[in-house]
């Protein structure tokens, strides 16, 4: 019984960071079409700077806040800097094709990753550097009894809890997230609405940024911080992705919160070696069984 409550709880905390992942990788593709693989780049160039401001004794939570603020900030900035231009042009024969206009942001976004790995290299030398955490990662204690969850594991599910409540209220009761709601169905009568569709766009990727931000603040206390530690996070992020359904912000979360238990059981019924293994074959069945993902809606052709 402990065993499997262990296994429970950090399945929980787990799959909450992995959902806050394929969450802000749905949220990208959902308004601009683009699989964003420089996303836990910029997770991890925004956590570094955090980790900065903590050396120069700012306090654990300003080195939070500002750090999500640079998520927001990095992540509109790739919208208005590349991709809005790359994808926008006129009169480009590589443009042309439908499998380019798709092809060729992807290959940008990765271009960025690398830059984003290349300035961590150049502004802390690709430090390797340990990250502190808010509270403390002892497993909490009711008179003599060990519980099967550390205070840290509380702390994350609650951020990510009130996080995706605070997601749920904005998408479904602000006239802003309507509108991004609206363009992702059909930007074309959104924009004959009256609603400028290339803002909603690009709050898209600043709410993405600042998820990756939160997800790359709330992993890295368990792990050392360094220029690819949360590159396994992005694979296991857009398999929850794929897994729930691109076109599904809640089928995202739901794929988050599935992976992080498939990943905590096999660690602790099985071996850690066999977690790809047991990721992969998931994935395969998910894609068999429901191609579109758990939540994820059919693309209807009419001909």
């Amino acid at each position: 019984m402990t065993s499997f409550l262990t296994a429970f709880f950090s399945g929980t905390a787990q799959g909450a960071i992995y959902a806050l992942v394929s969450l802000g990788l749905v949220l990208v593709w959902r308004g601009a079409g683009i699989v964003n693989f420089a996303q836990m780049g910029q997770a991890m160039f925004t956590t570094y700077i955090a980790s900065q401001l903590i050396q120069h004794s700012y306090s654990y939570w300003s080195a939070f806040v500002i750090a999500l603020i640079s998520g927001a900030a990095l992540g509109a900035l790739v919208d208005l800097g590349l991709m809005r231009p790359l994808t926008s042009r006129k009169n480009s024969q590589l443009l042309n094709s439908q499998s380019m206009r798709t092809t060729i942001p992807v290959i940008a976004s990765l271009g960025i990753l690398g830059v984003l790995k290349a300035l961590a290299g150049i502004f802390w030398a690709g430090e390797e550097r340990g990250f502190p955490s808010p509270v403390a990662p002892n497993a909490i204690k009711i008179g003599s009894t060990n519980l099967a969850i550390t205070g840290f594991d509380l702390f994350v599910i609650g951020v990510v809890f009130l996080t995706l409540v605070l997601t749920t209220i904005f998408f479904t009761k602000t006239g802003m997230g309507l509108a991004m709601r609206a363009s992702a169905l059909n930007p074309e009568v959104t924009r004959l609405s009256g609603i400028k569709v290339g803002s909603v766009r690009t709050l898209g990727w600043a709410i993405s940024g600042t998820a990756s931000s939160l997800a790359g603040l709330l992993v890295t206390p368990r792990t050392n911080l360094s220029p690819n530690t949360l590159d396994l996070l992005l694979i296991v992020g857009f398999t929850a992705a794929v897994v729930g359904g691109l076109t599904s912000l809640a089928g995202s979360v739901l794929g988050g919160f599935i992976l992080g238990y498939v990943i905590s059981f096999v660690n602790v019924y099985s071996a850690p070696e066999n977690v790809f293994i047991a990721i992969l074959i998931f994935l395969l069945l998910a894609l068999f069984i429901r191609p579109q993902g758990i939540l994820g809606s059919k693309e209807v052709r009419r001909v």
